[in-house]
């Protein structure tokens, strides 16, 4: 096994820019337009770094000058790369146009930060080499120089408000070849009092006993590049606590929690913790989460579905017999159900969803047996649905027939 190395910077500039930055508290500043922002020169600039074996790459910068008299400021920064040090048409715009003319000379790293420091993933840095120079397997070079720089940008709602770029910094790069595809769906995951166990848990080892991911929606188009859009979740709510946190479970500074009242519910975006969401009355609430620009509606729902006891999973990986979903509720009624399972490499399992010891109700999709679908709404008496090689966490909901297959973090 490869051993992977994390990258460090040497800081040229003050440490109190950088510490300044990462302190940002000032809510309500009166913005100027900065100048120019310095990123700080790695100390591994004058090496080749070997992406293939690399964990990370630190970068640094200094603060932007965002008010009159330097107050920190919630600024967001963003790494962008280009190989020929021009930064004119971004790789999104590039991506958008479905004729294929316009061309993209730099490409932004999805991962953004809002301190002074960042850890590039290596395989991140890569992917979006290839992305913007769009490499065929046999033509990526054995070296790469790569121009870095930082945009900065003040964000609300969906507006950058006074973006200012970095100095561009030069980087030389081993880069390899991966096969690209579009982005996975954004995830956010519910956890808290009323869900599954109750028990908070943020391991991903209790993801679907703890803590559960929404619901991809299909025939959404989600952003290509970044994976952005709307995830969804229904079902019956008890007035009890809850948050939704992101992939990376354990970072409740970027979740959502309350928004100040019941049936509200606000990205935290890394400021101080306003508790947890709640609903009331109990009943049915539909909630949508847009990642695009981490926003959240809470709407009741005035239904009245059927209620089953239990729902089942069946398949050609056990043979076809019934296996008990997990409750997503701890208690009161429940219509979402969840289940993990793992298809062998190179193998294509197929599934059905079902009331337990009866086939009258049970629930398929797709146009075949066995073709792959990671999501869909389905029907009774569908077709068997394709899971591919993986371990997933498969949700299902009662209501609407909609399943969603989500690749369970390792």
């Amino acid at each position: 096994m490869k051993n992977k190395l994390l990258l460090g910077v040497l800081l040229i500039s003050a440490v109190g820019a950088f510490t300044g930055c990462s302190d940002d508290n000032d809510s309500n500043p009166t913005l100027i337009q900065p100048k120019e922002f310095k990123l700080n020169t790695p100390a591994y600039v004058n090496e080749t770094v070997d992406l293939s074996t690399t964990e990370a790459l630190q970068l640094s910068w200094s603060q932007p000058q965002y008010t009159a008299d330097n107050a920190p400021i919630n600024a967001v920064y963003e790494v962008q790369l280009s190989l020929t040090n021009s930064f004119t048409v971004p790789y999104a715009e590039a991506l958008a146009d479905e004729s294929g003319a316009t061309v993209a000379d730099y490409i932004a790293i999805d991962k953004t930060s809002t301190t002074c420091v960042t850890d590039v993933a290596a395989v991140d840095f890569n992917k979006a080499l290839v992305q913007l120079a769009q490499w065929s397997e046999d033509a990526v070079p054995a070296q790469q120089a790569v121009s870095v720089r930082v945009n900065a940008f003040v964000q609300e709602g969906t507006n950058r408000l006074n973006a200012v770029a970095s100095n561009v910094v030069t980087i030389n790069v081993n880069p390899y070849y991966v096969e690209l595809r579009d982005a996975d769906p954004i995830m956010f995951y519910l956890i808290g009092d009323i869900f599954g166990d109750g028990g908070w848990s943020t391991s991903n080892d209790m993801i679907g006993v703890s803590t559960f991911p929404l619901f991809i929606q299909s025939g959404y188009s989600y952003d290509k590049a970044t994976g952005a859009g709307e995830i969804v979740y229904l079902n019956y709510f008890t007035t009890g606590g809850w948050k939704m946190n992101p992939s990376d479970l354990g970072n409740w500074d970027y979740g959502f929690m309350s928004g100040g009242s019941a049936n509200t519910a606000v990205f935290r975006n890394g400021g101080g913790d306003a508790g947890n969401i709640s609903c009331n009355p109990a009943g049915y609430y539909l909630v949508t989460v847009n990642t695009a620009d981490n926003t959240c509606v809470i709407a009741p729902q005035d239904i009245t579905p059927t209620v089953y006891d239990q729902i089942c999973i069946t398949g050609s990986f056990n043979e076809w017999v019934d296996d008990n979903m997990t409750s997503v509720n701890k208690e009161g009624e429940n219509h979402v159900w969840c289940y993990e399972l793992t298809v062998a490499e190179d193998a294509v399992e197929q599934i059905k969803f079902k009331i337990p010891a009866s086939w009258d109700t049970n629930w398929g999709y797709g146009a075949e047996d066995g073709e792959v679908n990671t999501c869909g709404k389905a029907t009774n008496g569908g077709k068997n649905i394709g899971v591919p090689a993986g371990t997933w966490i498969i949700m299902f909901n009662d209501i609407t027939g909609e399943f969603s297959i989500i690749a369970k973090q390792i």
